[in-house]
């Protein structure tokens, strides 16, 4: 009896130090927690291959018209075999993304979340993983008022464990807008920068004080790092608002981007020097990319920075059927007294620490490898400058004739509701006038 009780005294304490554990782990995950971020993040190391689109299209500017049938769809990969209770909500934001004022009830309609329900795993591939697919808005869940919005994506109805954030837009066209895209006027920046005029015809809409309620954004291949944010009209003209500057909203150029393929995985593809299997990881080694900056431009055609997931090795669905491959990436340069980092759509347009490449002595080079699922990828060599923007001086360098993409966004201070409206958007063409 007494080894007995001696037994049940074990078992109890060894129950209370399992729950102390239990709870210590708890307690050490909330604190895990990574605030909110308005910006496009994901906030965890599993969270791969974030695609927001419009709805089946690659078209990548995130806006929808508001009361439309239009909608968006974002897509990612989490690296794990088992699928998540997943939700989503909406957050109302600032036109220079910070949380607005709105309650949920105030700029939503129907529910305040929904759950994330299309989910697919992956098929015929050796890296294992959950593809999710949100398209919305949905029927039960809408966006009532204009502006910039967050979805926030979050697991087991806690909104505080946030998986991802993207930014996207809802558009009330009240304004017109015309750009007139061109080589920067000012002497100093002919050659390496260009020039976004426009102008705002605001129609029969009351605009009480144009010079301080109405703010424009201006944004060069869908990056946020570089955008020009409350640019001011020049001057007013009865319903028309110039924004003929000369250096308010000029960007650097730029070069054409580098590409690469690999959404065969068989064969060889362009710029893959060669590809192997590693145990259950496939490779792809990319030939080694050379600085830019004693080169002259050369025009060639790119996708702006943006990238293509597919499979061509005779697979029915892509989403699912695409592998993962550890691409080796190899940039040969004198080295730089700044970090060097991989920058595209594939590193959400951000100076991200995961695609900072490590400098080899004995080859004189620039490496990085990256699992990367199999797609047409474009990409930028870059270092970062004081705001942590990609700087493309010591790497790609910058020219004035290098065909870009430019998106203008037209916000307005609603005065009863103190919110801002997003009254107009545009995109035009470095190349297109």
């Amino acid at each position: 009896m007494k080894i007995l009780n001696q037994l049940n005294a074990r078992l109890d304490f060894y129950k209370f130090i399992g729950a102390l554990i239990l709870i210590i782990q708890t307690f050490s995950l909330k604190a895990a927690y990574l605030p909110i971020q308005y910006a496009n993040v994901s906030y965890e190391s599993s969270i791969k291959t974030v695609i927001l689109s419009q709805a089946q299209s690659y078209e990548r500017f995130p806006a929808i018209d508001l009361n439309s049938r239009q909608q968006l769809n974002l897509q990612f990969d989490n690296m794990f075999p088992e699928s998540e209770n997943l939700q989503y909500t909406f957050i109302h934001c600032s036109s220079d993304w910070k949380p607005s004022n709105l309650r949920p009830n105030e700029y939503l309609t129907g529910n305040m979340f929904e759950n994330i329900n299309d989910y697919s795993f992956s098929n015929n591939t050796f890296q294992v993983y959950t593809h999710y697919n949100v398209v919305f808005p949905s029927a039960d869940m809408k966006p009532k008022l204009s502006g910039n919005y967050i979805i926030k994506v979050y697991r087991e109805f806690d909104e505080n464990d946030i998986v991802l954030t993207r930014r996207f837009m809802v558009v009330e066209d009240k304004y017109i807008i015309t750009p007139s895209p061109k080589i920067a006027t000012d002497p100093r920046w002919r050659f390496t920068s260009q020039e976004i005029d426009f102008s705002v015809n605001t129609g029969d809409n009351t605009v009480a004080n144009p010079l301080m309620d109405v703010k424009a954004t201006i944004m060069q291949n869908l990056r946020w790092d570089n955008a020009i944010f409350d640019l001011k009209p020049r001057f007013v003209n009865g319903k028309v608002l110039d924004y003929n500057y000369e250096s308010g909203n000029v960007f650097l150029g730029g070069n054409e981007f580098r590409y690469f393929d690999i959404r065969n995985l068989r064969f060889l593809s362009y710029n893959v020097q060669r590809k192997y299997l590693e145990g259950r990881l496939k490779h792809a080694v990319l030939y080694r990319d050379a600085t830019r900056v004693s080169q002259t431009y050369l025009q060639t055609i790119d996708f702006n920075g943006k990238m293509v997931v597919d499979n061509r090795d005779n697979a029915v669905k892509g989403e699912i059927e695409s592998d993962y491959a550890m691409v080796h990436f190899s940039y040969v340069s004198d080295k730089i007294d700044k970090d060097v980092y991989i920058f595209g759509e594939l590193t959400d347009w951000q100076i991200k620490e995961d695609f900072k490449m490590e400098w080899n002595e004995k080859s004189q080079e620039y490496q990085k490898e990256m699992l990367l699922k199999q797609a047409y990828y474009n990409y930028f060599y870059v270092t970062a400058d004081d705001k942590k923007a990609a700087d493309l001086e010591n790497t790609e360098k910058n020219f004035s004739n290098t065909e870009n993409d430019y998106h203008i966004l037209i916000y307005n201070k609603n005065q009863f509701m103190q919110y801002d409206e997003l009254l107009a958007t545009v995109g035009c063409n470095s190349m297109k006038k």
